[in-house]
């Protein structure tokens, strides 16, 4: 019995304590591989919310790197550059007056330590060299064509609009009067010119008529300029009735065109032109419209 009571008894105490130590071992196996799993969870959530919190809004964050670099541009006294950020990427816009300046742009968007690479369309306008002519003043030409010159801008502020008068007579219209004053300030602005003041008529009535009426009308347009300031000396009048016609005279539009007033430069030594002769003889009062 004794031998077979200890192999029972063997038998027995290996089927007691054997699978505990089998148990025990599983499960410090599951617990290591627990713990391993969540230390590799942690360190990827870590992962991740830094990845995150490094770009959490990026274009919110260049929006605010743009502002930042435009208030250094203002700062640097490049208030006329403009920045633009994409991708960390800065593009230069805007003038500036040297290439200096567009340089320093450049080196304060680089200063920025969040700047990958800087760009520049900053524009330098080429310097443009102005003649030394003062602005009130006619440049150095020869005398005929210091005259040319003159003659052209006086005849520029006639043409603005032409000086009209009323029916068959030497009143001025109302709507000449900013004609009258630009050619007044003219001749107050140049005090060496002299000029002669040449009337015309249509042919519509007596020829006698025509001339002694554009006559009248120089007269009139030379004391308005008198009343404005110009020396009566500097102004000769003169009538040439419709001898020196512009337009035909057959239609409504061609015999206005041909009452008008013409102003003529005369240069020193010369004094400009003759009145014409006529051919009627008739001392009717007739005259154009």
């Amino acid at each position: 019995m004794g031998p077979g009571f200890g192999a029972g008894r063997r038998r027995m105490g290996s089927g007691r304590h054997g699978p505990p130590r089998r148990s025990r071992l599983s499960e410090l196996l599951f617990e290591r591989r627990t713990l391993l799993l969540v230390i590799v969870l942690i360190g990827f959530f870590v992962v991740v919310a830094i990845g995150s919190g490094g770009t959490d809004n990026p274009v919110e964050e260049q929006q605010d790197l743009a502002a930042q670099l435009q208030s250094a541009m203002v700062r640097a006294g490049l208030s006329t550059v403009t920045v633009d950020v994409d991708d960390w990427k800065v593009a230069l816009s805007g003038r500036v007056a040297s290439d200096e300046l567009r340089e320093a742009a450049t080196r304060v968007a680089q200063a920025h330590p969040d700047v990958v690479s800087v760009v520049s369309r900053i524009v330098v306008p080429t310097p443009i060299v102005e003649e030394a002519t003062p602005e009130d003043e006619d440049p150095d030409l020869p005398a005929n064509q210091a005259d040319l010159l003159l003659q052209a801008r006086l005849s520029a502020a006639a043409a603005h609009t032409p000086i009209q008068f009323g029916s068959g007579g030497d009143r001025i219209t109302e709507g000449s009067i900013p004609t009258l004053e630009m050619i007044a300030e003219f001749l107050v602005a140049n005090p060496s010119v002299r000029v002669q003041i040449i009337g015309h008529t249509d042919s519509d009535g007596e020829e006698d008529a025509n001339l002694t009426l554009s006559r009248i009308r120089a007269e009139a347009v030379r004391a308005q300029l008198i009343a404005r300031g110009v020396e009566a000396e500097r102004l000769t009048p003169l009538g040439m009735g419709e001898s020196d016609p512009v337009a035909d005279n057959l239609t409504r539009e061609g015999k206005a065109r041909n009452r008008r007033i013409e102003f003529l430069v005369l240069p020193e030594g010369q004094e400009g032109l003759s009145a014409p002769t006529t051919t009627s003889t008739s001392e009717a009062p007739a005259a154009d419209g």
